[in-house]
């Protein structure tokens, strides 16, 4: 794994014949590094998933550019409107004039009050609705955990893939290409770690209603797992046994609330 010093923007990483992972990684100072990604489905209609941060923003514009013609851009679906996820939204709206955000009411609401995005653009999903990209079928999943009520996962059934939003992301000590270069025990720290500052509740949640949302996942068996903050994972066992483990025992010591603020403002 490789230390990082700086915000960057890596290479492009393919995940299917349709599926493009767009990583970027985060410096946290005292915890290590955390991924933060996008992900874009090409195809028909593109849709691009999560916008990333606004520190790589020039980079991220000339990374889809080089993926796709800007202006086929058809969605751009938001997991929820933390910064590090609608980064650069509308740097991105304004270059794909044909692009459509894919959102629900409360992630429209609590744009209209940061002043981003344009509501003329939003397309607003019910819950539960399954959304169609160029004959695809996305299936709206809420994830097992969050930190933001609007936060919308799905289960693409054509590639079965599963993008889980925040969920299954990792503090870890450098950047990794796949999720095969992480040592196990450093995978589960880092699960632990920052599910301790992203979803702190956790902790305290029923053991029998974890497992159970633990078990759908397994049962749904994707092939591959995108999250927001951790490398491509073929596979959800490993990601699933760690949380089923780990929250027998409580979050990471690592973890305090000095730890909580840092991250916080180095994401806002």
């Amino acid at each position: 794994m490789t230390p990082v010093s700086e915000p960057a923007l890596h290479p492009s990483r393919r995940v299917t014949n349709s599926w493009v992972a767009l990583p970027s990684w985060l410096p946290v100072p005292g915890l290590g590094t955390l991924p933060v990604n996008a992900f874009l489905l090409k195809g028909s209609e593109p849709m691009l998933v999560d916008t990333g941060l606004g520190a790589l923003s020039d980079a991220m514009a000339l990374r889809l550019a080089e993926e796709i013609d800007l202006a086929d851009l058809r969605w751009i679906w938001l997991s929820h409107t933390d910064a590090d996820h609608i980064g650069n939204l509308d740097r991105i709206l304004a270059l794909a004039p044909n692009a459509t955000v894919v959102t629900n009411f409360l992630g429209a609401g609590k744009m209209g009050m940061l002043g981003a995005g344009n509501p003329a653009r939003m397309r607003l999903l019910a819950p539960g609705e399954i959304f169609e990209a160029g004959g695809r079928r996305l299936h709206q999943v809420r994830p097992p955990y969050y930190d933001a009520p609007e936060t919308m996962g799905f289960f693409d059934e054509t590639d079965r893939v599963l993008f889980a939003a925040d969920a299954f992301g990792a503090l870890l000590p450098g950047s990794a290409e796949t999720i095969g270069e992480i040592p196990s025990g450093t995978l589960r720290e880092g699960l632990v770690a920052w599910s301790g500052v992203d979803a702190p509740w956790l902790a305290q949640m029923d053991r029998g209603t974890l497992g159970g949302m633990l078990r759908a996942l397994d049962a749904l068996d994707p092939a591959h797992v995108l999250s927001g903050h951790l490398p491509v994972a073929h596979g959800i066992g490993t990601l699933t046994d760690i949380l089923r483990n780990a929250y027998g025992r409580g979050t990471s010591a690592s973890v305090t609330a000095e730890t909580a603020d840092q991250v916080a403002a180095i994401l806002a």
